[in-house]
């Protein structure tokens, strides 16, 4: 090697690099399994919401029922004016 060619040597790393490496790639293998955990969790959330569209249906007809059941309830005796008062 000529001896102004410093370029090829490499110091040894010290243990604060290498400590810090090994800290960096631990910190990628644990974005992988949060990343992972995400994508399963956003394929649950797609299946349950793909369970709750089946649901829309049921649903309107109960919306339509639940309406029609709080209703007022009429009264089904003689009208006032029919003229069954006056009658005896």
């Amino acid at each position: 090697m000529p001896p102004g060619d410093s370029t090829n040597i490499r110091p040894e790393k010290s243990y604060f690099e290498t400590q810090r490496e090994a800290l960096i790639e631990e910190i990628c293998k644990a974005f992988d399994q949060v990343l992972l955990n995400l994508n399963h969790l956003n394929r649950s959330l797609e299946g349950l919401a793909d369970v709750g569209q089946e649901f829309t249906e049921i649903e309107s007809l109960w919306s339509k029922f639940d309406t029609v059941m709080s209703q007022p309830v009429k009264d089904a005796g003689p009208s006032p004016g029919s003229g069954a008062e006056g009658a005896q």
